[in-house]
């Protein structure tokens, strides 16, 4: 692990990516001497940042392998430097991503662009729940997956996204609700007195709503 921190800013791809996995590995087997591990990891962090958000699409999809590694072995050290350092550009590239993959045939589902749009939303759930995350950053997480809900996304990124969904709900379920309704809200809410203004959430009931489907789904699981 040690020569893999020197050798995670190698110019060479192939390197890089090589170092990668060795790097997963070592946080696997290091996973029960805490004492050892998290200094190592301290040290790889700054590199390994490098390779999430500013790196070959390839060397990304490694990366994140091993953060996700990172944050079932050692989830206190990373939540604040995840947050600040990480989670801002995937947020960023999921959303910037999601109208190509909404516009694309099924010839996007092999492309790099894909894979890592699937790595990220199958990674992102289990790290909020891994690593706790606050209300701020659970909702930045939500915002950059609502989109991946839609049915003119391929079907492999819904069902990514609607695992997000399940994740959060572990995490905040009444906050995940709400936002759901907000795309799509299959009921209309009567207050339990006349004095009451009725309650009015944004999400248009109908078939027309790209939402609909995925929406309904969560919602039974939430209940």
């Amino acid at each position: 692990m040690e020569r893999c921190i020197h050798l995670l800013s190698d110019k060479r791809l192939t390197i890089r990516l090589k170092v990668l996995d060795v790097l997963d590995l070592c946080v696997v087997v290091l996973q029960s001497h805490r004492d050892q591990l998290l200094p190592l990891a301290h040290r790889a962090w700054p590199p390994l940042v490098q390779r999430l958000t500013n790196d070959d699409p390839l060397a990304v999809l490694r990366a994140f392998k091993v953060l996700r590694t990172l944050g079932v072995k050692c989830g206190d050290f990373l939540r604040s430097r995840f947050c600040k350092d990480v989670l801002p550009k995937l947020a960023g590239s999921l959303v910037t991503q999601a109208p190509v993959s909404a516009r694309a045939g099924p010839v996007y589902s092999h492309t790099l662009a894909f894979k890592l749009q699937l790595a990220v939303l199958q990674g992102l759930g289990p790290l909020c729940e891994r690593l706790d995350l606050g209300e701020g950053d659970l909702n930045k997480v939500a915002d950059a997956c609502l989109i991946y809900l839609s049915a003119k996304q391929p079907v492999k990124l819904q069902e990514a996204a609607r695992r997000v969904f399940s994740h959060l709900m572990k995490v905040d379920p009444d906050s995940t609700w709400f936002l759901l309704n907000e795309l799509y809200c299959p009921e209309h809410f009567e207050p339990p007195h006349p004095t009451l203004h009725p309650v009015r959430l944004r999400g248009a009931a109908g078939p027309q709503n790209p939402y609909m489907a995925n929406v309904l789904l969560l919602l039974r699981e939430l209940q």
